[in-house]
């Protein structure tokens, strides 16, 4: 009789195991947007977004606009304040027979040469173009020229110019509450790349939008608190920056400032010495100064305003399509404009966006009926 021997069982294959699930992209710190065209395309399209009011910065600081404007109204005052010491010491000499006063000579005098002078800014600007066409359009070249080196040399150095000012890297607590909510908001956004940040001075509450940098007010954390909320409305406030960034708006704001460089530091300069508390420097800097306010407010804040408004409203729009629009809300009615000016071009910049009622009746939802 035969003993039948067991077959041994065939080892178990386990199936193949399946291929890993591809890691999502965690977004680069590379301070642009990456793209086939690369950094000059991205900083193309910035320049092109906020175009018209680069193009009136450029003539308003680089073609003597200023100067002439200056120099009409100056001899027009001049003028205006001799004929009237004329004309009150002729009253004076003729006696008490006269039948009008000094008063009404030098209120006429005064009133014409205004009207002169208004007659006169506007002459003396169409002369520029119209006598001297190829002074003025090379003057426009060679500020172009100008600009265009000052925006590189800004966006190659602004790491350097940053800490200059005073700002700094975070620190690991203020990464790890920051650096997650960045990245959650720039992948809603759709956004592959980040720009670096840094941490400004204790009592800023902005969020600050630079061309290869966002920089984060150290009060800003402390005033929205830890905590799901203080998070939630964080991270909204850093979505709205991401889009602004992503757009090239701190590119062109950059562009702007280039461009009307002469007109922004004397309008700066005039704002540093009226903020000086003396009344004779005061005076003297309104004296030499007034052109650069009267172009800077008059010309080149309505047409930057066109621009900031438009972008301003597409970043809240963003923000909204996110799902973020509440938290947005609400980091507007408490900390009011998110990017608020200081003095000088800041403010002008500042002063450029929509009334923060239209912002928040905006991020509400439609009214039903």
């Amino acid at each position: 009789m035969t003993t039948r021997l067991p077959i041994a069982a065939a080892p178990m294959i386990p199936p193949p195991a399946a291929p890993p699930l591809p890691r999502p992209e965690t977004p680069r710190p590379s301070g642009r947007p990456p793209g086939p065209t690369g950094a000059v395309a991205w900083i193309a399209r910035g320049v092109r977004r906020w175009w018209a009011a680069g193009l009136v910065s450029l003539v308003c600081a680089w073609s003597g606009v200023w100067l002439a404007v200056w120099l009409v109204v100056a001899d027009a005052v001049t003028g205006a304040v001799l004929s009237a010491l004329g004309s009150a010491i002729g009253a004076a000499l003729a006696g008490a027979g006269s039948s009008t006063g000094p008063g009404s000579g030098a209120l006429t005098v005064a009133g014409g040469a205004l009207r002169a002078a208004a007659g006169g800014v506007v002459s003396g600007v169409v002369a520029l173009v119209d006598e001297e066409p190829l002074a003025f359009l090379g003057a426009l070249a060679g500020g172009l020229v100008v600009s265009a080196a000052l925006l590189a040399a800004s966006v190659a150095v602004e790491p350097w110019l940053l800490r200059m000012s005073g700002c700094r890297r975070m620190s690991r607590r203020e990464a790890a509450r920051v650096t997650p909510l960045l990245h959650a908001a720039a992948a809603d956004l759709g956004l592959r790349s980040l720009p670096r940040l840094l941490m400004a001075g204790d009592d800023d509450l902005r969020v600050r939008v630079h061309t290869r940098h966002l920089v984060v007010g150290r009060s800003l954390l402390d005033e929205l608190g830890a905590g799901p909320t203080g998070d939630a409305t964080l991270e909204a406030v850093l979505c709205h920056a991401l889009h602004h960034w992503a757009a090239g708006d701190g590119v062109g704001l950059r562009w702007i400032r280039c461009c009307g460089l002469p007109l922004v530091i004397l309008y700066d300069a005039g704002c540093w010495m009226a903020q000086q508390g003396n009344a004779l420097i005061a005076l003297a800097g309104w004296i030499v100064l007034w052109p650069a306010w009267l172009l800077v407010r008059l010309i080149v804040e309505p047409v930057l305003a066109l621009g900031s408004r438009r972008a301003e409203y597409a970043a809240d729009a963003a923000v909204r399509a996110t799902g973020r629009g509440e938290a947005l809300h609400r980091a507007l009615a408490l900390l009011g404009e998110l990017e608020p000016g200081r003095s000088g071009w800041n403010r002008v910049i500042a002063a450029t966006h929509p009334p923060r009622e239209l912002r928040l009746e905006a991020l509400e939802p439609e009214p039903e009926g």
